[in-house]
């Protein structure tokens, strides 16, 4: 895993599950509740955003969708077109590092609620220092899905 966060460089061409995507920023990010939980956010073209996660060996790809129409139907369950995703984690946010990226567009400070379902992602998000809601619907993917 190392090897492909070390390899995603700034305007780096990637290859994902057959398609072409350039690197357009990469931060580094952490949870208040828990420090020692990390993450790396790679926002690429096309509006899409990378997340990986070192700890837990876990990739997915996804954009955010602001208003995902998802429905509550338990304290730890949602329901999205017709699946039922279960909550893996939350927290609040916050930048560690930025790696390289346009500092006036990274993803800040966000209060989340992760919920997961076969192959897919949902994270439940509010940008708390602009007040709007970011949530993101993401594939999960493999490193052998990215050639770098």
């Amino acid at each position: 895993m190392q090897k492909l966060i070390d390899s995603l460089t700034e305007n780096k061409k990637v290859n994902i599950k057959g398609k072409d995507y350039y690197v357009k920023s990469k931060v580094l990010y952490t949870i208040e509740e828990d420090k020692s939980v990390y993450y790396f956010k790679y926002e690429l073209s096309e509006n899409l955003n990378m997340i990986i996660i070192p700890d837990d060996d876990l990739l997915y790809i996804g954009k955010v969708v602001n208003d995902l129409d998802w429905k509550r139907i338990s304290e730890n369950e949602i329901q999205y077109n017709g699946e039922i995703y279960h909550k893996t984690g939350g927290g609040h946010q916050i930048i560690s590092k930025i790696e390289f990226g346009n500092e006036e567009e990274v993803e800040g400070k966000c209060i989340f609620e992760d919920y997961e379902c076969l192959n897919h992602i949902i994270s439940i998000g509010v940008l708390t220092e602009k007040n709007i809601r970011a949530d993101l619907y993401a594939e999960i993917i493999q490193k052998e899905d990215i050639i770098f």
